[in-house]
């Protein structure tokens, strides 16, 4: 059979050649330079990043490489120079972010997890300052489940009213027709009458994922003309030939036996259908139909087809003939993988249809691993060898992460996984929550046209053609950041920008420094170009008196979006008990042997400063306190000062209040339930609000008031414990006339933490301790030479079962490569 397909594919290419030719025609000119001017002035970035596991637990680290590519060949992107990785919290919070250097697109860092953080489905963002411009939605965005055995499960929130039952249980009673979107696709836009078409279709429920159905497609004379059934996580396709003057409708059967009758999108009379059959290894066959005399009718005399993937032009061709229907055969060489979008365009250049094709061309990087025989030991150390190689077969000098886990403790589905190929080339161009996104990269049929369908009923959504060919690219906001700065505003104490006026920038940390700039017309000044630590102090200020500096403090890029029900849904229903249960004997083993950084319980003691506060509020006099923390205690990825905090007080957790979306100080009292504390900031009381929007920059020095000796000089204010804040010029609520000074501490480039593994042939290892871990091994950084070869090694840990091995990475041509292998520790 193929042989023969083969043969019959020569000759369609040869018959198409006087159908389509690729000559520089109007249309097609104005379609590529269209397209070439809009990614000159909006290149395209990409942010990956492999995670060293799937989920997490309290007081465990989360181990990152990020990737960052530009451009439809995915090559390691030089527009930008840093990078932002976010924690966000079930919230929607930024909860820890990180500012990280890119080298030649690659850089890696950890967030670590408090012993107090609430359990729940948290996210990891990443993004370019550059990919601002784009929005949110382009950002890299990965859903983790992060789970506490630490602490007993706390619940508090006295003022959220419940559920009525008999509306949960209304809603629980409503049929799944009554729960699911159904939606009816024809391929490339429209349906037409007189013309085969495809139809995909797609249901999703009230929770995001896919549900299966079937049916039956009607006439509006009652007659069955079609059937269909969903393959694949709700999704389908059944091809329909609409008679002139019919309209047409689907009966849909869902799994409850419920059933609903849904109305297809209406047949245009006249138009075209642009169709791709995509199921040959090498070659597609393009496909258009019009309707007969539609060209004729409407005047137009030829039609344009283009592909782009990346806002790159790889095919364009224009029709020569006056015929309804023609083909062509494109081979798949001609693109590179991922989405390639379709597009079939008028004489006038109005874009008529749009088909997404995934072009799989067996690119990718052969990634050989000598991974160990099964029957290898508990502690025993383990070396691998990793061979990279192209798909011509020549060696791959490339760049690569390895991180190896007790898959026996960490399981996970591999169709879920997010990884270097699902996000690169499927789900950072395509619109919509892909469920199961690696399981279209299983080397199966079957895989291949679920695929396809996936195609038909999710649009691209990088760029809309009518936008591009009027020349409305996307406007330029932020600029690619490839160091640090320190920006601002000259102002009146009225508001209004001083031009031309000095301002100096200097710091003392890790050596002396000074820099001096001139504001510009609209008072903006910058210091750019700079590289510093996080957490590192300056001071900028102005000679002019009576004037107001007022600082960018840069930041985050905002959360607009609502985070996809079908993540959140589906995930908490993952069962960690397992897993946790480990986590639990971890720490109590590292806490046994005084080991990681964790809360100890202790008791109840004075604590006092070393030095007086000299901005400090406390009634009892500076540093008379339970517990001070100064400012070189609260460095850390934090946000705000209560993210600073969690994790530093003792006997303190830090809960949620789900009316006013914001972190709260709380003690046990003695009824055995939490109570939320007092908040001072320099002597005034303030809400949790303050403490979940002061930044941490400015402050001094927190005093933390427990027990009754410290606490009753409050009064009953202070009956549940106070949290004194003390910022550094002792007056954050006073009005200054005279800002002229500022001290500062931007987010600066954080210093990624070594992963720790422990060394058995090193003497001096303490072997008494449990070696638990679920991450054995992990390094973001492994190169290979020019023979394509690179090594590592570790031990592994002391529970038995399969070890799982992941290599993910790229090489200098962007190709990308992704390795799995497992080996069993007996």
């Amino acid at each position: 059979m193929k042989v023969k397909f083969c043969v019959c594919t020569v000759c369609l290419i040869l018959a198409s050649l006087s159908l389509f030719a690729q000559n520089d025609t109007t249309v097609l000119s104005r379609a590529i330079n269209s397209l070439k001017n809009n990614s000159a002035a909006n290149p395209v970035e990409k942010v990956y990043l492999q995670l060293d596991k799937p989920y997490y637990a309290a007081g465990e680290d989360i181990w990152f490489k990020t990737y960052v590519t530009a451009g439809s060949k995915h090559i390691l992107s030089g527009i930008s120079g840093v990078v932002t990785v976010e924690l966000v919290n079930p919230k929607s919070l930024v909860q820890q972010y990180v500012k990280l250097p890119l080298a030649g697109g690659l850089t890696w860092g950890d967030f670590k997890i408090s012993d107090t953080i609430k359990a729940g489905n948290y996210h990891i963002r990443a993004y370019t300052n550059w990919m601002r411009n784009a929005g949110s939605e382009y950002f890299y965005d990965q859903l983790i489940k992060i789970g506490n055995a630490i602490l007993p499960a706390l619940t508090i929130n006295n003022t959220r009213k419940p559920v009525k039952p008999a509306a949960k249980q209304l809603a629980t009673m409503l049929p799944q027709s009554a729960k699911t979107d159904v939606q009816f696709l024809p391929e490339s836009g429209n349906l037409v009458y007189g013309i085969n078409s495809k139809v995909a279709f797609k249901a999703v429920g009230e929770d995001g994922l896919g549900k299966e159905i079937s049916g039956i497609i009607t006439d509006d004379q009652n007659q069955e003309v079609a059937r269909f059934s969903s393959r694949h996580l709700g999704m389908g396709v059944f091809n329909l030939l609409p008679i002139n003057g019919r309209i047409y409708k689907a009966l849909v059967a869902y799994a409850d036996g419920s059933e609903k009758s849904i109305e297809l999108p209406k047949p245009l009379l006249k138009g075209y259908v642009l169709s791709v059959d995509n199921t040959d290894p090498l070659y597609l066959e393009v496909k258009v139909a019009g309707s007969p005399g539609f060209a004729g009718e409407t005047g137009i005399s030829e039609i344009s087809l283009v592909a782009q993937s990346g806002g790159e032009v790889y095919y364009a061709a224009k029709s020569k003939s006056s015929k309804s229907a023609f083909s062509s055969i494109i081979p798949k060489s001609k693109f590179p993988s991922g989405i390639v979008q379709f597009t079939l365009f008028s004489p006038g250049g109005e874009p008529l249809n749009e088909r997404l094709v995934f072009i799989k061309n067996h690119d990718e990087l052969n990634l050989s691993v000598a991974a160990p025989v099964d029957g290898v030991a508990a502690r025993q150390k383990i070396k691998i060898n990793l061979t990279a190689k192209n798909s011509e077969g020549k060696p791959a000098l490339g760049n690569f992460s390895v991180a190896v886990t007790d898959e026996t403790k960490v399981p996970e589905d591999e169709a879920d996984a997010s990884t270097i190929f699902s996000s690169l080339l499927l789900t950072s161009d395509i619109k919509g929550f892909v469920e199961k996104p690696n399981y279209y990269f299983t080397a199966n049929e079957q895989a291949n046209e679920d695929l396809d369908v996936l195609m038909l009923t999710q649009g691209y959504h990088r760029f809309v053609w009518k936008q591009i060919l009027t020349g409305n690219f996307t406007s330029v906001v932020y600029q690619p950041e490839n160091s640090l700065q320190i920006a601002g505003y000259l102002k009146t104490p009225g508001g209004k920008p001083i031009a031309k006026g000095k301002i100096s920038v200097l710091s003392s940390s890790n050596g002396f420094f000074m820099e001096d700039t001139v504001s510009d017309d609209k008072g903006y000044f910058a210091f750019k170009n700079l590289q510093f630590a996080d957490s590192t102090k300056f001071v900028v200020q102005s000679k002019k008196k009576n004037v107001e500096l007022e600082l960018d403090s840069g930041g985050v890029a905002p959360i607009t979006q609502k985070y996809r029900i079908a993540e959140e849904r589906g995930n908490k229903d993952t069962i960690l008990s397992a897993y946790l249960a480990n986590s639990k004997k971890t720490y109590d083993e590292q806490v046994k042997y005084g080991i990681g950084n964790h809360i100890k319980q202790l008791k109840e003691v004075t604590i006092k400063a070393e030095k007086p506060l000299p901005n400090s509020s406390n009634l009892n006099g500076p540093g008379n306190a339970d517990q001070v923390l100064l400012t070189k205690d609260l460095s850390g990825a934090c946000m705000n000062i209560a993210t600073c905090l969690m994790g530093k007080l003792r006997s303190v957790f830090f809960l949620w209040d789900d009316d006013k979306m914001v972190y709260f100080p709380a003690m046990f009292g003695n009824d055995g339930m939490p109570h939320a504390m007092l908040i001072k900031v320099d002597g005034i009381t303030m809400s949790a609000e303050t403490l979940n929007t002061l930044p941490p920059e400015i402050v001094e020095s927190v005093e933390v008031l427990k027990s009754v000796g410290f606490s009753s000089v409050y009064g009953s204010e202070g009956h549940n414990g106070l949290i004194l804040i003390n910022t550094k010029k002792g007056n954050y609520w006073e009005a200054s006339s005279n800002r002229n000074i500022i001290s500062y501490s931007p987010k600066g480039y954080y210093k990624a933490r070594e992963f720790y593994s422990p060394q058995y042939d090193y003497p001096k290892t303490n072997k008494q301790i449990a070696d638990l871990r679920t991450t054995i091994y992990w390094n973001p950084n492994i190169a290979t030479d020019k023979d394509g070869l690179a090594a590592f090694e570790y031990f592994n840990a002391d529970s038995k079962g399969t070890y799982r091995i992941i290599i993910e990475g790229i090489d200098g041509n962007g190709n990308i490569g992704r390795q799995v292998c497992r080996y069993k520790v007996e």
